[in-house]
Parts: structure tokens; sequence; C-alpha cells
């Protein structure tokens, strides 16, 4: 593990926050979000420890950091797809976009765990998890739905049921995955919840 020097660089806000995030998505690669100390983060970086009170107030702030960087991660394979913004092959779509998002989150899969471990720790991290990606994606995924139905493609009666349905098993399913000692491929994962979203959804 190469820890940094401590050198004087001029960073903006932004840079140092990122620098930091960084510095513990790396930490988190060997220990869990438990053992977690500022410690171990700040001598990742080219910071003083004092620098990280700076931008984070504790380390369950520094996951909600985190979170920002995996909301966009997770977010960005599938946001225009259930806005409405896909191609006439809309089962291939599910396929695509489901894919892409598992890959996105196995990229980031110490961050990812972590995550988890701690929403189970903290309320804030678990409120804002909750917020900003499930209920996030069970109401865009509801909204997907209801424009399925209304071109045709759909005969689901009860989308915000059959939404939270799906984004609660994709959820189930990756958290799973990523706590196996042997995780099964991103792209095996996409497919699987792409054909049950597809067959729930469209009948195909």
């Amino acid at each position: 593990m190469a820890v940094r020097s401590h050198q004087r660089i001029r960073r903006s806000p932004q840079m140092a926050r990122d620098e930091i995030i960084d510095a513990t998505e790396a930490a988190l690669a060997e220990m869990p979000f438990s053992a977690l100390t500022v410690d171990a983060v700040m001598k990742r970086t080219g910071m003083t420890r004092s620098s990280f009170y700076h931008y984070f107030k504790s380390v369950d702030d520094l996951a909600l950091g985190f979170l920002d960087r995996l909301e966009k991660a997770i977010r960005e394979p599938v946001d225009d797809w259930l806005h409405g913004r896909g191609t006439d092959d809309y089962l291939g779509d599910t396929h695509r976009h489901l894919t892409d998002m598992f890959v996105a989150m196995d990229v980031h899969r110490p961050a990812m765990i972590a995550l988890g471990q701690a929403s189970s720790i903290s309320e804030s991290v678990y409120d804002a998890w909750r917020e900003r990606i499930l209920d996030y994606f069970v109401d865009l995924t509801a909204r997907f739905i209801l424009q399925q139905m209304m071109l045709g493609r759909s005969k689901v009666t009860d989308p915000q049921r059959v939404a939270r349905a799906l984004i609660l098993m994709n959820n189930a399913l990756s958290s799973d995955n990523l706590l196996r000692a042997e995780p099964d491929d991103p792209n095996e994962m996409g497919r699987t919840c792409a054909n049950i979203w597809n067959a729930t959804i469209y009948g195909s």
C-alpha cells in the first residue's frame, strides 16, 4: 500500500473532496466500513489529518460523500432510458441499460459494500440511500412503466407496486452478489434482471 507524503499542493475544495473520496475507496478495498478511520483515509492522500474536517464532519458524513459519486455512477447508465428516451428496440434497451448499471456498480464494488455496511449502522446514511437511490428509481420506473402502457407495450395494472418490486429485486440481487466471495459476472446479473423486467413489464 502506497502512502503519500503530505506535500503542499494547491487544491480546489472539489479536488480535495475528490481526493479524500478516492482515498476512501482505496481504503475500503482493504477494510470494512466499521474499521474505517480518518487516519486510514488521510494517510492515503497528500493532505494532513486535520484537512479532513474542512470537508467532512465525520466518517458517516464521508459515506454520504461517496454516495454522491455512486449515485451518479448508478443513475448514468439508466436515467435517459427510464426517462423515456430509449429506442424502438425496447426489449434490447432493457438488457443494455440494466447490464451497464450492474457493470457500473461492480466498478465501485468496495464503495458499494461499504455503503451497505454504513446504511446498517447509520440512520442518516440509510435514509439518504433509500431516498436518493431506491425511492428515486421506484418513482422513475413507475413513470416509465406508465409510459410503456400508454404506448400499448405493457398491460401492467399497478405501475407503482410493480416498479417497487423490480427495484427492490435489483437491490437485493446486487447486495447479495457484492458480498459473495466469488461474485457473478455483472453482465450476467444484468441479463438476468433484464429478462425478469421484460417478462414483468411486457410479458416477453
